[in-house]
């Protein structure tokens, strides 16, 4: 015999109200909650439904400029007023721009999402990244000469004809034997050496500057700056290894990027020193 559980429109409508409490958000302080049944899933469909608007719900993302001044004309194009923050990273050598930043002003209890940013990265040029790659570092007598001879151009005192003279001297003087060096007065250095031509012994000198200034870009797509160098050699058992040594190199990075923040701030955003 069949048995039926017969159901009122009351019972119904309690069950139901029972689901929706259960279902409710619950607040415990900031927190909140939600209790689900075992086992049930977890859908976010948010994106997805996003996608399929013709535009998106906000702005976000991250843009990626070359050149300050492409980064200050997005950055007057998208500041929104008393949201808009450009953090200056010195040691990063970075501007970032937070669009949608925390509030400010008579707004300043409203938080922003952070989430939408232009950079700019001040990436140093080729020529001077080969400089500073190479400071400090010894190389024998015939690797510097070859190092002189590509980088020449920009040698700018004493003029690069004077110092690809030296190198191309050096080149030529690979097999004698460097054995005193003594400073002249005029502030140059003064190598002397034999060498022997034809089973005959004979003596030379080659004259080189104590210092030398490279004029370079520092960042791509920079302005040119100019940077003095000292130059360094060692004596030992007839050979001579040769190096440079960049006055202050990181000094005239920083001054560099200064310069740079000081044209952010023509956007009118206001900047700040650190990191977003």
């Amino acid at each position: 015999m069949n048995q039926h559980t017969h159901i009122n429109d009351s019972a119904l409508g309690q069950a139901g109200a029972l689901m929706v409490a259960a279902s409710e958000i619950k607040q415990a302080g900031e927190a909140s909650f939600l209790l689900v049944p075992q086992h049930f899933q977890h859908v976010d469909l948010t994106a997805a439904i996003e996608k399929a608007n013709p535009a998106p719900y906000r702005k976000k993302g991250t843009v990626a400029l070359t050149s300050i001044e492409s980064f200050n004309v997005y950055v007057k194009d998208q500041a929104r007023q008393q949201g808009t923050y450009i953090y200056a990273d010195p040691d990063a050598r970075t501007l970032t721009a937070v669009f949608n930043d925390h509030e400010y002003g008579e707004r300043s209890t409203d938080a922003g999402w952070r989430d939408f940013r232009a950079v700019y990265n001040a990436e140093l040029s080729r020529e001077f990244a080969t400089w500073l790659k190479n400071n400090k570092q010894p190389m024998e007598q015939e690797v510097f000469a070859v190092f002189l001879e590509d980088n020449i151009a920009d040698v700018v005192e004493p003029s690069g004809e004077t110092l690809l003279a030296i190198a191309l001297t050096l080149q030529a003087k690979t097999e004698v034997n460097f054995n005193s060096s003594k400073r002249l007065d005029n502030g140059q250095v003064q190598l002397t050496y034999t060498e022997n031509i034809d089973a005959r012994a004979g003596a030379g000198a080659i004259e080189i500057p104590r210092e030398f200034a490279i004029g370079c870009r520092l960042f791509k797509n920079g302005e040119g700056y100019k940077i003095r160098a000292r130059l360094k050699y060692r004596l030992g058992g007839g050979n001579v290894k040769f190096w440079y040594e960049l006055d202050r190199p990181e000094n005239v990075i920083e001054d560099a990027f200064s310069a740079y923040v000081e044209k952010a701030k023509e956007t009118g955003v206001k900047v700040l020193i650190g990191k977003p």
